[in-house]
């Protein structure tokens, strides 16, 4: 199920915020990041707690939890708010394998029009854990973050999170927001993600 069978050509570190209270989920999500990290030994994990580690937190940032960062190399953009449970845990493997490997499956004139690209972006994907149409928008949102230094890509759970519900207005997932204004309904195309990247 997770990533024993394969051979991550670099490190990679699994950065957890938690805190000991007022997070239900902090406790099963580093759980499931325990038994990805033994599972192979290419994978580390650090576990830091958001009120004792404001620095880190901030250097991430990182406000609220659980919070997952997957670091390897130069690449440490790929983040999960919430929980990445449901449909969300193959988001998740395939984020820390994307982030090992430095590969993606975005096409050839993407790579080439994200080189081009020269101002930050941030994307956010609203998913829940039961949406079969979200692991597509993260996976697009990975896959950008992995190709540009400039992206960073974060997956936000819908169900744990309703100040943020609120701010962006999700009334239905995948919902993504890139930079705070751009709005995507749905599971859009490569090309529809791009182009509102770009």
């Amino acid at each position: 199920m997770y990533l024993s069978d394969w051979d991550l050509p670099h490190p990679v570190q699994l950065i957890f915020f938690e805190q000991s209270i007022g997070c239900e989920t902090c406790v099963p999500t580093r759980q499931l990041l325990q038994q990805i990290a033994q599972s192979n030994h290419r994978i580390s994990l650090e576990t830091l707690n958001l009120v004792l580690e404001k620095d880190r937190a901030a250097e991430y940032g990182i406000d609220r939890v659980p919070a997952i960062v997957i670091a390897a190399s130069d690449r440490n953009r790929v983040r999960f708010v919430g929980a990445p449970f449901g449909t969300e845990v193959t988001s998740l493997v395939d984020a820390i394998r994307m982030t090992a490997t430095g590969q993606t499956d975005l096409s050839p004139e993407t790579r080439a029009k994200l080189k081009t690209l020269s101002h930050p972006v941030d994307v956010k994907v609203f998913f829940t854990p039961t949406c079969v149409y979200c692991p597509r928008m993260i996976a697009l949102a990975s896959q950008m973050a992995i190709e540009s230094p400039l992206i960073k890509a974060t997956a936000i759970d819908a169900t744990e999170y309703p100040d943020l519900v609120q701010r962006f207005n999700v009334n239905g997932v995948p919902k993504t927001v890139v930079n705070d204004r751009v709005e995507i309904l749905g599971a859009a195309t490569e090309e529809a993600l791009l182009a509102a990247i770009c």
